[in-house]
């Protein structure tokens, strides 16, 4: 009984929301501003709702509690550093309120008017390739984490991987922005709720915090306590991660296409103060599940799968259909919100650049369209195929540095610095881009060392490029100039 009830639940889930997509899309999509950012008409209800969702992935679920499985309680310092970086943004208007109220669509459509149109192609490339890599790592992760609470054999994992897209995408291409806030502001009520039935089952099962504790003392030692002297963490990994979230949330474009979407410069940074307090307890309540986890079970050997096992384990067996369609609204979310940014990228920032003449709203819509569709095969084959060997945090935080530290050293540097020019910008994106890549390539490299030193390389670059080379030619014939774009 409790399995069909189970399947019953997933199936609806799954029918609801791409009924509740495909009713949204109804003529919402005349114009390409309607099609992206929603006409920039979203309230900062709707916005937490929508931001929230789109961060709390199922991915981001089973990589803190990956990374507190191994670690212990030191993983929370993610959650402080993620919820203090944004409060920090929304406070100050850092990066993102000079975007808003320029009223782009996307982050690299600054680039074009703040340096040139090659500049804008190589950090939408980038910002792409970042995007997609990244949805496949998310789409194996989860569709394991899916196969295991669902009772499935691991080789059902691409019927899991292709189901997931098929909903979302269908939904995605025919409503843009307006199917992803409606879709998200639902699936953010399910996220709480499978948030609440996890926490009650998973404490009490690992005997409370006082359990807990006893389990990090026991299997980790002393070093699941001490943030500096643990052996993946330490000062460079605090200053690695602050960095990171730092560029993150005012550069990273599904995040910054809510504030792009936002009614106002005002509400567009409230959304940031407020939403800072759920992103803390995005990072800490699932770190908290994987040291339950650990007190549970113990040690295991593919961490990966702690978590999902731990639930069956936990979860009354007529519960788990609750807690699946909770992880299920979790991935969803995600998935639309990033096939919708990174077409949206593909489409305004790489393709209609390239050819050269005023592109109609209708076809950068169709264009857009068939980006989700590219994108969704993709990151399914590359989901299918691809492995690796590091957390689940530190592979998605790697293939991150490819575009964050050019992206967001071209953008401080156009925003707040009049001398940056356009060889800044070159030299910037190519340094930042060598250590991921040669992380990458080599698993030798610590990613934490790699990415670090992509932040350092960064601003580097900006500086010696913009010093040594004069650009006044570009910068006269750019639509904004220096002076009008400074805050």
């Amino acid at each position: 009984m409790s399995f069909y009830l189970t399947w019953f639940l997933v199936v609806d889930f799954l029918l609801l929301s791409l009924a509740l997509g495909v009713w949204v899309s109804r003529g919402k999509d005349e114009s390409i501003d309607d099609f992206l950012v929603a006409g920039r008409k979203i309230k900062s209800v709707w916005g937490l709702a929508t931001l929230s969702s789109t961060e709390m992935g199922l991915v981001t679920i089973v990589y803190f509690s990956q990374e507190a499985f191994e670690n212990g309680f030191v993983a929370l310092i993610t959650g402080v550093i993620a919820g203090f970086t944004m409060w920090l943004i929304g406070r100050t208007g850092f990066v993102i309120k000079k975007l808003r109220a320029m009223e782009i669509r996307t982050v690299p459509e600054y680039f074009t008017l703040r340096y040139s149109n090659n500049i804008r192609v190589i950090a939408g490339v980038l910002t792409f390739l970042t995007g997609v890599l990244n949805m496949g790592i998310f789409l194996q992760v989860e569709g394991r984490f899916l196969c295991i609470i669902l009772g499935l054999p691991l080789n059902s994992l691409a019927v899991v991987m292709g189901v997931l897209l098929v909903f979302v995408i269908i939904y995605t291409v025919l409503g843009g922005m307006y199917s992803v806030v409606i879709t998200d502001v639902f699936q953010f009520v399910l996220i709480l709720i499978g948030i609440v039935i996890v926490s009650f089952y998973a404490f009490g099962s690992a005997n409370g915090i006082s359990g807990m504790i006893a389990s990090v003392n026991k299997y980790i030692g002393h070093k699941g306590f001490d943030v500096i002297n643990a052996p993946k963490y330490g000062f460079v990994f605090i200053i690695w991660t602050t960095l990171y979230y730092l560029s993150g949330w005012s550069s990273w474009q599904p995040v910054v296409q809510r504030t792009l979407s936002m009614e106002s410069v005002t509400s567009a940074l409230k959304l940031f103060r407020i939403t800072s307090v759920f992103m803390f307890f995005r990072s800490s309540v699932p770190v908290l599940w994987g040291i339950a986890a650990l007190a549970i079970l113990g040690p295991v050997t593919h961490t990966q799968t702690a978590l999902p096992t731990m639930l069956l384990q936990v979860v009354p067996v007529w519960m788990i259909g609750f807690i699946v369609i909770g992880f299920l609204a979790a991935s969803m979310s995600t998935y639309s919100s990033y096939l919708l940014s990174f077409s949206a990228i593909l489409a305004q920032d790489i393709v209609s650049p390239l050819i050269r003449k005023e592109v109609k709203d209708s076809k950068r819509i169709s264009y857009t369209r068939i980006g989700i569709m590219v994108i969704g095969l993709f990151i399914f084959f590359w989901g299918v195929y691809y492995n690796f060997s590091d957390t689940v945090f530190r592979i998605i935080a790697l293939t991150g540095s490819l575009s964050y530290a050019g992206i967001i050293s071209g953008l401080v540097a156009g925003i707040y610095w009049k001398k940056a020019n356009t060889y800044g910008a070159y030299a910037a994106f190519v340094l930042s881009a060598v250590p991921p890549i040669y992380s990458i390539i080599n698993s030798g490299v610590n990613p934490v060392h790699a990415g670090l030193l992509s932040f350092i390389l960064a601003p580097i670059g900006m500086v010696i490029g913009s010093l040594l080379f004069s650009n006044k030619e570009l910068e006269i014939n750019n639509r904004i100039s220096t002076t009008e774009i400074l805050p």
